[in-house]
């Protein structure tokens, strides 16, 4: 009877341990689950207030043979001490419509892409002209420019981002048409126009011009 009594509380006694073993378990993954949910919690609400800055070519609106180099902060933050670094030098004001036109150019050595951008807030950015198309195809090929954007947030480095300076996908648009191409079907419209006003009321000037011619003739019968 003793030997089953001593069975019994060896047993409860086994299972007691192997409870408080399963809980204390269960709490620390609790723990480190919580501990991780609120560090991602941490970081994908500070990266909404991330800094993004890109750098890409356009072709100005208001010049459309004008390929420009535009730095912007696509992001939500404050970016500062924004540098870049290129695959290769890049052309400094590579001009020229067609390659056959366009000259060598001097590689850019000053300016905000060379010296650096102390700051730029959400949305803000930089615009400089960097040449047309046959002279930026004459001067770096057709091959893009690798380019690394690097930026801090509050003085820590943020990962860089790279970006490609491609300007072989310009060719055929308004950024590599010869302007005295738009001027002729310019010209060519209007005197379309003209053509359509001058045939349309060439009836009405013999109308309006008879009478006149019809009342100097009296004038003159009457005189004579």
């Amino acid at each position: 009877m003793e030997n089953d009594t001593l069975k019994l509380v060896a047993t409860i006694s086994n299972c007691l341990d192997w409870s408080a073993w399963v809980t204390a378990t269960a709490t620390i993954v609790l723990a480190i689950l919580t501990f991780i949910y609120v560090r991602l919690t941490k970081k994908i609400l500070a990266s909404q207030s991330d800094p993004c800055v890109i750098l890409s070519v356009v072709h100005d609106e208001a010049r459309p043979s004008i390929l420009q180099l535009v730095a912007k902060n696509i992001g939500s933050g404050l970016a500062h001490d924004i540098s870049f670094e290129f695959s290769r030098p890049i052309p400094h004001r590579a001009f020229g419509i067609s390659i056959d036109q366009a000259k060598k150019a001097e590689d850019m050595t000053e300016g905000p892409l060379v010296d650096g951008i102390p700051a730029l807030g959400p949305g803000e950015e930089r615009k400089i002209d960097w040449g047309q198309y046959g002279g930026l195809i004459k001067n770096l090929g057709t091959e893009p420019v690798i380019v690394k954007c690097i930026f801090k947030k509050h003085g820590k480095r943020m990962p860089p981002v790279e970006c490609k300076l491609d300007v072989k996908s310009f060719e055929g648009t308004v950024a590599a048409e010869v302007p005295i191409a738009r001027i002729a079907r310019d010209i060519e419209k209007i005197s379309n126009n003209l053509h359509h006003l001058l045939t349309g009321f060439n009836k009405l000037k013999v109308e309006l011009v008879e009478p006149l011619k019809r009342d100097t003739e009296d004038k003159e019968n009457n005189m004579a």
